[in-house]
């Protein structure tokens, strides 16, 4: 029995610790969009001037000595995958730069805390030009 109980702390202990550090959260009724090129992808800190549809939450949290050219990297590539045209900032813990406070909290699946918080976090919403 000892044994069993042993394994499965194991077991948790290795989910936990694989878990991804990039996660996607699709908006309800999003739509899939083709692959774009990570060097299209614009980092922003504030609403996009051009019309856009915001279509899925990127959740990024980035190894502790990883370098900001690194961190912003990760993130153009993740949201190239999904398609996405541009990721707008909407918390930042690890560099603790300014980030837009808009209009894309009310379409949210889950909430996130806009406090700046212990987590070491980049949470992007990523949209698509119309």
């Amino acid at each position: 029995m000892k044994k069993k109980l042993f394994l499965l702390f194991v077991l948790a202990l290795v989910m936990v610790f694989c878990a991804p550090a990039l996660r996607v959260h699709y908006f309800p009724g999003a739509r899939d969009y083709p692959p774009t090129s990570p060097e299209a992808v614009d980092l922003l800190r504030a609403e996009p001037r051009r019309p856009h549809a915001a279509f899925a939450e990127i959740r990024y949290e980035p190894p502790a000595h990883a370098s900001r050219s690194e961190v912003e990297w990760s993130l153009r590539n993740k949201g190239a995958a999904i398609g996405a045209d541009a990721l707008v900032i909407e918390v930042d813990s690890v560099y603790r730069d300014r980030v837009w406070v808009g209009q894309y909290r009310p379409v949210r699946v889950r909430r996130v805390r806009r406090v700046v918080t212990q987590d070491h976090v980049i949470v992007a919403v990523a949209i698509r030009y119309r």
